[in-house]
């Protein structure tokens, strides 16, 4: 049988001699049969270096929600490259693009623009501490805040300790045991965990972080309760501390205006990076005035060389405004072929005895392979009768079909998307299920 992946294998040994495990992002690693290597993508499509075409629905892990190569988005990078890459001051784009997310996102009233959803975090957690004098924040195991030491714990959970308290786990090795005494993590869409952690350390905490959607890792679109984040509202409010949202996935992809649109929860500082770049090197971080004027009126300190970089900022600026243009018609048309492309799975379901589990949010789908009767409300009962190996068989199958998913079956869809993709895809994963099944 013929190797469809002869040269992606060929670079990915030469790379393992020179760069790590052979890529430059550790989940990059575990893709089947192993990390492909990318020539050229274009609207909904993507080649690799064997000249296999897929139907992209990674998207470069969800930035490019307009699709691949975008003309405009593209020319207005070039036409900045071409005038001046950057100065260590400022542009005029940058105050429109402030101005503009200002005017989409409900609780936006200042931001300040960085390079990462990584940072965007740390300089949110930073401005909670700095405006409340405290240390501890409440964080959700499951949710993904990016994998700087002071946050990256009890993401995978917790462990207890002999006193009868707990810790949470780290992320790697590496990272100093101190950084987990001020972190609390509990399990999402649990009240009484949040209403008991807040009473165990009244006072103490800081802020209280959430992905207002559960959306990265093997836990995506699990969906808050009704009135949890008004509850995390309201008990932030109660308690001194500030409520901030981690908006790099959500943000202008599930509303034009994120969460706080879309579920009517404002939080106090928000987090954008992925859907706002447009697949630029861009990310922000928004909120309250009184709590962002600290940056300039206190000794709270955020820096970088290139944050607001021109290039990326004209970038940002064009995706956003095609975004936003027309009662956001690009942005509606994502979202009705998500819901195709859910209602084609739902339908696969009752076609396969395989057990397939379909969660889905304006934008994206999540197909996962799980035994576990319990309804999934959290990462502790997404994990529970999760099929890895069955999950990874489906993404290969996949992609020896032209379809291209995230190894743990998050499924992003783009204005590019067309019915006829959607059919066409709807084709594969349908004879897909049928090579799992013999």
């Amino acid at each position: 049988m013929r190797n469809l992946y002869a040269r992606s294998e060929i670079l990915l040994s030469r790379a393992r001699a020179v760069v790590p495990g052979g890529v430059s992002s550790g989940n990059r690693a575990n893709w089947t049969p192993f990390p492909l290597y990318y020539t050229r993508g274009n609207g909904s499509r993507v080649w690799d270096v064997d000249r296999n075409e897929y139907i992209d629905y990674v998207l470069g892990r969800g930035p490019l929600i307009l699709g691949h190569g975008e003309p405009e988005v593209i020319d207005a990078v070039c036409r900045q490259l071409r005038t001046g890459q950057f100065f260590a001051g400022q542009t005029e784009a940058e105050v429109e693009l402030a101005e503009l997310i200002c005017t989409i996102v409900g609780n936006a009233e200042m931001v300040r623009f960085c390079n990462s959803g990584s940072e965007a975090i740390h300089a949110c957690i930073r401005l909670a501490r700095s405006a409340t004098g405290r240390e501890k924040v409440l964080r959700f195991t499951g949710h993904y805040h990016g994998w700087y030491d002071g946050i990256a714990w009890g993401f995978s959970g917790v462990n207890a300790r002999n006193d009868g308290s707990s810790l949470p786990v780290p992320m790697s090795l590496g990272q100093p045991s101190s950084d987990a005494l001020n972190i609390v993590a509990v399990e999402w869409n649990d009240p009484e965990a949040v209403t008991n952690a807040l009473e165990k350390y009244r006072g103490e905490f800081a802020a209280i972080i959430t992905e207002p959607i559960m959306f990265n890792g093997f836990w995506s679109n699990i969906q808050p309760f009704e009135g949890f984040l008004r509850f995390l509202r309201e008990q932030c409010d109660a308690n001194g501390a500030l409520l901030v949202f981690d908006e790099v996935q959500t943000g202008f992809r599930i509303s034009l205006g994120g969460a706080v649109e879309h579920f009517g929860v404002a939080a106090d500082l928000s987090a954008f990076a992925k859907a706002l770049s447009g697949g630029v090197c861009l990310a922000a971080f928004a909120g309250r005035k009184e709590v962002m004027k600290r940056l300039s009126e206190t000794n709270t300190v955020h820096t970088g060389t290139y944050n607001a970089y021109p290039p990326a900022v004209v970038g940002a600026l064009r995706h956003l405004t095609l975004l936003a243009a027309s009662s956001a018609a690009k942005l509606q048309h994502v979202h009705h072929q998500t819901a195709l492309l859910e209602r084609g799975f739902r339908d696969l379901v009752t076609q396969t005895d395989l057990p397939l589990l379909i969660r889905a949010s304006p934008g994206a789908v999540t197909t996962a392979f799980r035994t576990a009767p319990t309804h999934v409300i959290s990462q502790c009962s997404a994990a529970e009768g999760l099929d890895f190996s069955l999950q990874r068989a489906w993404q290969l199958a996949l992609q020896d079909r032209g379809v291209r998913i995230t190894p743990e079956g998050l499924w992003y869809v783009s204005a590019a998307h067309s019915a006829n993709d959607i059919a066409i895809t709807l084709d594969a994963a349908r004879d897909a299920l049928q090579s799992l099944s013999s």
